[in-house]
């Protein structure tokens, strides 16, 4: 016999067996401490279902505040979803306005799409969107923290919805797309969307976990748009901890579009996860793009992880864009990008990625580089296998590695192609491998010389620099003020160039 579905009013208690959260609409005491749930306070399980709730506060500074205010607003439960519950599409907003006229107040707001706890076993998070939007400028602190499923763990077989995030204004923001802590077991993330558009502010995103994934826990196809004046931004496509086990990292698209970014902590990007990759963990295929005018400190790009890429790790084919025109006045590096990782060992294995450096209409002087492009990590030991990595100067001075800064122990460089185009500026190649054995350089990497963009058919029109054998350096002159220094195991041949 079916169960019979009940509609339940708000409740302070639980919903379970079949229960259904009515669609309600509730706002918030303005300029107050709230606690706002659209279903449940406690927990929703069983086949109970969340409602499509809309949630709003407003915080109105032109009026004396206490010292604290703290908002807490659930989409569907103040506890947990577990069992085979589903959350509602909900609705989440909050405003902050005026001018803060108490300079010690603290605001904290905590949002939650679904599950202010934990979600387990075969509970279904529903598609929420949290939007926040905040004017004031204060000496005062402001803390917002947004959940789009759970605040907690999400673990078992439980899923995420596919959530939008949206904040704006004068405010650092912490996104997280799927699970406050943890994600584990068969646990999958939902395919999120984030935008920031704020002022000199500190944002942080978590594409799925602000923790760790483990098992065969799986992060969803995210993307990242940041369109911002001079903020300090850390992305984390993943997981904000480690990957080990069977995780896998989700497909993840990072845009940039900062108008300056002067501030110490720049922006930092990591495709899967902020630190160790282990097991037999996989990251994604992901993508970033920098579209920020002016800068001055640096974008640092790791493809994978943050850390190290151990064991049977596997990176994804990721990409980036280092775009943008950089005045950079302390002569600093100003892209720093690793195709997979810090580090690299056991038996990992780098992605296939494409790093591009960045654009400079008047570079600095050869030896003065302002991107350097790493094609697998700073560090590879080991038994690990560098990927078949493609690196494409910008107009900028790059200094370019298609393996790692330091190969130790059995490690092996894949076979990577370093591209060329008019206005390279001075670049540099420093591990050029031409599979030639018993001479120092890359083990077993065969890599070439793409010069098909300059129209150039053969070898002969190459101007070439004798090969110093001591340091193992010859330069290549494509036009005035457009040259790379290549440092190889032996003279460069036709073998060693892509010709149009």
């Amino acid at each position: 016999m079916r169960k019979k579905i009940v509609f339940v009013p708000i409740t302070a208690g639980d919903l379970s067996d079949h229960q259904v959260g009515t669609d309600d609409v509730l706002t918030g005491l303005p300029n107050s401490t709230n606690v706002l749930y659209g279903d449940a306070g406690g927990n929703i399980a069983d086949h109970a279902a969340g409602g499509n709730d809309t949630l709003t506060a407003q915080l109105t500074f032109d009026v004396p505040l206490s010292n604290s205010i703290t908002v807490n607003m659930f989409g569907d439960a103040g506890g947990n979803l577990s069992d085979r519950a589903r959350g509602g599409v909900d609705t989440l907003s909050a405003q902050i306005t005026g001018l803060f006229s108490t300079p010690a107040v603290t605001i904290t707001l905590n949002m939650y799409g679904d599950a202010g706890e934990n979600i387990s076993d075969h509970a279904v998070a529903g598609n929420d969107t949290l939007n926040v939007q905040s004017s004031p400028l204060s000496p005062g602190t402001t803390n917002v923290n947004t959940y789009g499923d759970a605040g907690g763990n999400m673990s078992d077989h439980a899923v995420g919805g596919n959530d939008t995030f949206n904040g704006q204004g004068v405010v650092d923001l912490r996104f997280y797309g799927d699970a406050g802590g943890n994600m584990s077991d068969h646990a999958d993330g939902g395919n999120d969307s984030f935008t920031a558009r704020n002022f000199e502010s500190t944002n942080y995103f978590y594409g799925d976990s602000g923790g760790d994934m483990s098992g065969h826990a799986s992060g969803g196809n995210d993307s990242f748009t940041v369109i911002a004046l001079n903020p300090s931004n850390f992305f984390y496509g993943d997981a904000g901890g480690n990957m080990s086990d069977h995780a896998h990292g989700g497909n993840d698209t990072f845009n940039d579009s900062s108008v300056f970014n002067f501030r110490l902590g720049g922006s930092t990007f990591y495709g899967d996860a902020g630190g160790d990759m282990s097991g037999h963990a996989h990251g994604g295929n992901d993508t970033f793009l920098a579209t920020t005018e002016f800068h001055n400190n640096p974008y640092r790009f790791y493809g994978d992880a943050g850390g190290n890429m151990g064991n049977q790790t596997v990176g994804g084919d990721d990409t980036f864009i280092g775009g943008g025109v950089f005045h950079d006045f302390r002569n600093a590096v100003t892209n720093q990008a690793y195709g997979d990782a810090l580090t690299m060992s056991g038996n990992a294995r780098g992605g296939n990625d494409t790093l591009i450096g960045g654009n400079d209409p008047t570079p600095p002087p050869a030896g003065a580089y302002e991107s350097i492009l790493i094609g697998d990590a700073q560090t590879m030991s080991g038994n690990a296998c560098g990927g078949n990595d493609k690196l494409i100067s910008g107009t900028g001075n790059d200094d370019m590695y298609g393996d790692a800064q330091v190969m130790l122990g059995n490690a092996e460089g894949g076979n990577d192609t370093f591209v060329f185009n008019f206005n390279n500026g001075h670049d540099k190649i420093e591990d050029f491998g031409q599979g030639v054995q018993g001479v120092p350089g890359p083990n077993c990497g065969i890599d070439q010389i793409d010069v098909t963009a300059l129209g150039i058919h053969e070898f002969s029109q190459l101007n070439i620099s004798a090969f110093d054998p001591t340091t193992r350096e010859s330069t290549i002159t494509f036009s005035p003020d457009n040259d790379v220094v290549v440092h190889s195991q032996v003279a460069l041949t036709s073998h060693d160039f892509l010709f149009a």
